[in-house]
């Protein structure tokens, strides 16, 4: 190199002197032939876009650094924009030189990942973009028991035909095909549109499954694609991804309100088993029986119960109780007053036969009499009391007498 750029200036020797733009013109010559088109590898550095959509960067490589520049019509909209510092790449590119700035360029043509290709990279920093719109707890659960279910994918692939199978023998479940491709360039928006028109038109379908078989990782391109984020976060309709990649998990899986790893995988997971459900509606019935005859046999000795103090507790009981209460009080009084009516009547003999052992009369059956004056009735007790001439009354023990004094001996 060295003796090119001396052969070129030996072409001036003629010269005194050299002005800055022929020196960096030569520059610029020198590397151009030297270097017309180079694959370099290095490690991206001091990444920037500029806003006329240029991309600079530093390709480096422990001591060594080339300044380098993709411009806006040569980029490459599937890798530049997930480019970043610290990645490793291999460029094609031409060296030159910028008189303006007096810098050594390398003009990129094409650059690519080394060790992980433009579509891990992309998702890579997609994941990184929207890992809020990842987390679990936007997650739905889906309805258990669907009764229609809208299936997302191609009508010639034998994702179709698995998920038909096992649906029709798991499950009685309207199904709505909404045919869109599911690889190769505008797959990702069909798929989006799909989504979109069923969410306006068909609201009554209860889950979303969009599904495809297995392919390389370039044929399941789309499900990587920045659209498909964009384009199922908003769904009303819970989705089901089931994109027949068993190894890895596409945006679609993430994004999707549940993964499954294969279109006869989601079949099985999202549709309830009919089979099973008879069985245990069988054994829920039997158990359901047992449990009535129970349930009634206990009711009836409460309600029996619950009779029985009622009657207990009801007026006509009460007064067939107080009456009989009453008859048996009755009764008691009546013997007892008996009782005390004999008692007192023994007493009140003993007390006469007291009395008329004591009675004057009783003494006036022994010849006895008493003297009162008459009229008053006062009895008299000593003759002093008495006149001649008066009257008086004397008691007998069978009659009285009236008499008159003749004469009164003292």
């Amino acid at each position: 190199m060295i003796e090119v750029f001396q052969s070129s200036i030996e072409e001036k020797e003629n010269k005194l002197f050299y002005t800055v733009k022929e020196i960096t013109q030569s520059i610029k010559d020198l590397m151009e032939k030297s270097y017309p088109l180079l694959w370099i590898e290095g490690e991206i550095a001091n990444l920037r876009y500029s806003q006329n959509g240029n991309v600079y960067f530093n390709l480096i490589e422990e001591e060594a650094s080339l300044k380098a520049i993709i411009f806006n019509s040569q980029r490459d909209s599937k890798i530049v924009p997930y480019l970043r510092n610290g990645l490793k790449v291999i460029c094609l590119s031409k060296l030159t030189f910028f008189s303006r700035s007096g810098e050594c360029f390398l003009v990129i043509r094409k650059i690519e990942p080394l060790g992980t290709g433009a579509l891990i990279l992309k998702k890579e920093a997609l994941i990184e973009k929207y890992k809020s719109l990842f987390d679990p707890s936007r997650k739905r659960a889906l309805p258990k028991y669907p009764k229609k279910i809208a299936l997302i994918t191609s009508l010639f692939g034998a994702a179709l035909q698995d998920f038909l199978k096992i649906a029709q023998d798991k499950w009685e479940v309207e199904i709505l095909v909404y045919p869109v491709k599911v690889q190769g360039e505008g797959a990702e928006k069909e798929i989006v549109q799909a989504v979109y028109e069923i969410n306006l038109n068909f609201p009554e379908v209860e889950i979303i499954v969009i599904t495809r078989g297995g392919g390389s990782f370039e044929d399941l391109a789309p499900f990587y694609s920045e659209d498909i984020i964009l384009g199922l976060k908003d769904s009303k309709i819970p989705i089901v991804s089931a994109v027949g990649h068993e190894i890895d998990y596409t945006l679609c899986d993430l994004i999707a309100d549940k993964r499954c790893p294969t279109p006869s995988a989601a079949a099985q997971e999202i549709l309830p088993d009919k089979t099973e459900i008879l069985k245990k509606l069988t054994f829920y019935r039997e158990r359901l029986s047992k449990q009535t005859e129970l349930l009634f046999s206990k009711w009836e000795r409460l309600v029996h119960q619950f009779k029985w103090r009622l009657q207990k507790r009801s007026p006509q009981e009460k007064l067939i109780s107080w009456e009989e209460n009453l008859k048996a009080f009755k009764k008691h009084l009546q013997i007892n007053l008996e009782k005390l009516l004999f008692q007192k009547e023994k007493k009140l003999e003993n007390f006469k036969n007291l009395l008329f052992s004591l009675s004057p009369l009783n003494i006036l059956q022994k010849g006895y009499s008493i003297v009162k004056s008459y009229p008053e009735g006062k009895i008299v007790k000593s003759v002093k009391e008495v006149r001649e001439k008066e009257y008086l009354e004397i008691q007998l023990a069978e009659g009285k007498l009236l008499v008159k004094v003749e004469k009164i001996l003292r």
